[in-house]
């Protein structure tokens, strides 16, 4: 008996819960989206910038912009990961496994081939090893 009142009760509030709603079809809902957060446009290109005794790396981003660093550990910070191997991408089209010529692109094009290829009979990735 008590269960038979129970299911009444239930009929009853959800009756009256439909009285007070409104029902929408799927079509006619428009959402409007606020990202919370936005990727900024892909890395295209970069450059060595020589002034004097300081070299700047430039990235160039698809959208004509362009962001410089004055250092690797700068350039590091600034950027996230997706960006870091786009531009070991780009290096690595632009170089191959070939060293390059240049001091500085030599220098970028080993600082990131130790991050993404990293060799075990390498000076460098044994000097990490032996830092743990």
């Amino acid at each position: 008996m008590e269960d038979d009142e129970h299911e009444e009760v239930e009929v009853d509030d959800e009756a009256e819960l439909k009285k007070h709603l409104v029902i929408v079809k799927d079509d006619d809902i428009a959402m409007y989206v606020i990202p919370l957060a936005t990727k900024p446009p892909v890395i295209i290109e970069y450059k060595l910038l020589k002034e004097g005794i300081m070299v700047h790396y430039q990235l160039i981003i698809v959208d004509g912009s362009s962001k410089r660093y004055s250092s690797m550990i700068r350039l590091l910070q600034g950027i996230d990961r997706e960006d870091l191997q786009t531009l070991w991408k780009l290096v690595k089209t632009k170089h191959g496994d070939s060293r390059p010529g240049d001091e500085y692109e030599r220098v970028l094009w080993g600082d990131l081939k130790v991050m993404f290829e990293p060799n075990i009979k390498s000076d460098v990735w044994r000097n990490l090893q032996d830092t743990k």
